[in-house]
């Protein structure tokens, strides 16, 4: 009996022993090069080190974006997580609660199990100085440096340059297969303007650091696998000077409007206007109602264009915001108090009483064009036969389809298209689009860009809004009704259904002053390499060579060049033109249009603007539009005359600081 219990517990020894020899060949024949991998894994991380966004410059080499360095503390994934004596360590050095910290590390990607995690960005000196006097009890956590975006000069240029925050789930899914290149759930990517525009060229390739830890996750060795390669610089056409001046004269006249006075002081001793910074009288904004306010005047956009290139100069939009409060905003956990103001400013900058800061308004925003579509409507007139020196009679109204159609005035006998253009008369254009019909307007329109998305380089194509171009058959197709005749005469003089964008505008007035050539207009002129060479440089595009018969076009220039004569409806704001130019010596004439949008009953207009120089020879085309702000000569023209004045040379500053810029 106790020979058989030793032979069984030997047989059992024998199968034990053989099924242990069996599981040890296993895992070292079969199973060993993926143990030891996992073996390596658990010492070696291979971790990315972002690499630099690209900058972004304006014309002259002005930074606009650009990286500066954020300390980050990481959290590197070990076996065992954090303990609660870690975590409170660290939690009272960045001021970040220790729920917060736990449920980051425990959200960690399942994608990159290994990757780190952020829990704080941006330290302060003197939470960087504690971090490294406690990281003896700080094991799994380090401090690095990161990337991330600093705008030198705040809020210029901001819906131009744009603003970038971390990459959504959508884009994360999107952007690897448009773009060709890797990335990760925590990117930072542009959202707006030609950070959006150009991410692909601005992100730069993440480099590679094989790192070292122990068990407790303690840094022992790191070595630098492959290098960050920064993202390409994008160069604009921006002109600095030139678009703090802009913004400024916007911020100078709505001010002025909301207050209830006319934006440009009266010098008595001429009995002129001058520009919004000179010494004069203040006179009402309204003068047959001294205590109007136009407080409702808080929107307003401009653009300034190259008339022989599409060069897009200055393109500003009101209100506007700072895009440094998204540089970090993104990374900071919740509970913390970077965290706090993050929430309290992207509250503020959605809430519909601050008139949505982000957005950009001379792309995006549209507005009937009121008078300053009147040059559309002569120009298809023209091209049907129309004889310019063919006079109307103006009494004030035209009476049609049963109906009383209003001009803004009584201009009496003898009005032709160029003086139908200078003292922009309703009643003549009524009759000018009763003649040729809506769709002939429309179709002009479509030539002149207006009512079509303008593929303005460099911005992203969802930003833009096409507007409304309205015809007959887009009634039909839209609205499915019928096109009255008596919306024709609206259409002819711009009200009813138009609704374009400030560039939009621009371009369409540069169209006009070139002679007829429409140019795609462009913000991004050319990017560059880390070394400085140029990897795409943008020319300019012709989209139509010839929009209208030349000779009919110059029709519609002088209309406008008599619209800044004594009697036009721009000679208030440029009695001074023309005047030499302080360099050649040559008078430089400006060609205007003014227009008001009418809004509704009980709101006021929308006031706007277009304007080229000089008329002679045109550089540049303007458009402003001034929500609210009653009508184009009221509101738009001083923001347009300062461009003007300060394009040219006239204007003296006096070492006024504007847009952050000095003069």
């Amino acid at each position: 009996m106790h020979k058989w219990r030793i032979a069984i517990f030997a047989l059992l020894v024998m199968v034990s022993f053989s099924i242990l020899l069996l599981r040890v060949a296993h895992l070292q024949l079969v199973e060993g090069e993926t143990l030891a991998r996992a073996s390596m894994e658990q010492r070696l991380r291979i971790m990315n080190t972002p690499a630099p966004r690209g900058r972004i410059y304006a014309s002259d080499g002005t930074v606009l974006a650009e990286n500066r360095p954020a300390f980050v503390v990481q959290y590197i994934p070990t076996a065992d997580p954090p303990s609660d004596a870690t975590l409170f360590v660290l939690s009272g050095i960045i001021e970040v609660p220790i729920s917060s910290i736990r449920n980051a590390i425990e959200e960690q990607d399942q994608d990159r199990p290994y990757a780190p995690v952020d829990v704080a960005v941006d330290l302060d000196s003197e939470q960087y100085t504690k971090i490294q006097e406690q990281k003896h009890l700080l094991p799994g956590f380090r401090v690095v440096p990161r990337p991330v975006r600093r705008y030198p000069e705040g809020s210029l240029a901001a819906h131009v340059i744009g603003h970038a925050l971390t990459i959504s789930e959508r884009e994360l899914q999107t952007f690897e297969e448009a773009s060709g290149r890797s990335y990760q759930s925590d990117d930072i990517v542009g959202k707006a303007g030609v950070e959006k525009g150009g991410e692909f060229e601005l992100q730069g390739y993440d480099g590679e650091v094989r790192v070292e830890v122990d068990a407790y996750g303690r840094l022992v060795d790191s070595v630098l696998g492959r290098e960050p390669q920064p993202g390409e610089n994008a160069h604009l056409t921006i002109r600095p000077d030139l678009q703090a001046l802009t913004e400024d004269a916007i911020v100078e006249v709505l001010e002025r409007l909301q207050e209830g006075r006319n934006p440009v002081p009266f010098d008595r001793r001429t009995g002129t206007y001058g520009n919004l910074w000179d010494e004069g009288e203040f006179r009402p904004a309204d003068t047959d109602n001294p205590n109007r306010k136009y407080e409702d005047a808080t929107q307003a956009s401009a653009v300034v264009l190259d008339v022989q290139s599409g060069k897009v100069l200055a393109m500003a939009s009101y209100p506007t915001y700072d895009p440094n409060v998204f540089a970090t905003a993104p990374l900071h956990l919740p509970g913390s108090e970077g965290a706090r103001a993050w929430s309290e400013t992207w509250e503020n900058l959605n809430d519909p009483a601050s008139d949505q800061p982000l957005s950009n308004r001379a792309i995006s925003q549209i507005a009937a064009p009121g008078s300053t579509f009147k040059m559309v409507t002569g120009l298809a007139a023209l091209e049907v036969g129309l004889n310019p020196r063919h006079t109307h009679t103006c009494r004030g109204r035209l009476d049609a389809y049963g109906q009383q159609y209003g001009c803004w005035t009584t201009h009496g006998s003898g009005i032709n298209l160029v003086r139908g253009l200078a003292v922009s008369c309703n009643v003549y254009f009524y009759q000018l689009a009763q003649q040729i019909g809506v769709d002939r307007i429309a179709s002009m329109a479509e030539k002149l860009g207006l009512g079509d998305d303008t593929g303005v380089v460099g911005l992203p194509s969802g930003e833009e809004s096409s507007g409304i171009r309205p015809s007959s058959e887009w009634k039909q197709e839209v609205l499915d009704e019928t096109w009255y005749p008596g919306e024709t005469l609206m259409a002819g003089i711009g009200q009813g259904y138009h609704a374009y964008t400030p560039l939009q505008m621009a371009n369409y007035a540069a169209i006009i002053a070139n002679g007829g050539t429409h140019y795609r207009p462009y913000v991004l002129d050319y990017m560059t390499d880390a070394s400085g060479e140029v990897t795409h440089q943008v020319a300019p595009e012709i989209i139509n060579e010839q929009v209208a018969d030349p000779e009919h076009i110059r029709w519609i220039q002088r209309g406008m060049e008599a619209a800044n004569e004594r009697g036009g409806t721009g000679y208030s704001r440029f009695a001074d033109y023309p005047k030499p130019h302080p360099e050649t010596g040559e008078p430089v004439f400006i060609a205007t249009k003014t227009g008001t949008s009418e809004v509704r009953l009980g709101v006021d207009n929308h006031g706007w603007f277009v304007a080229y120089a000089p008329a002679e020879e045109p550089e540049i085309a303007v458009a402003v539009v001034v929500y609210h702000g009653g009508g184009g000569s009221l509101a738009g023209a001083p923001v347009a005359r300062m461009i003007f004045e300060h394009y040219f040379g006239y204007l003296d500053l006096n070492d006024r600081e504007v847009g952050g810029l000095m003069e």
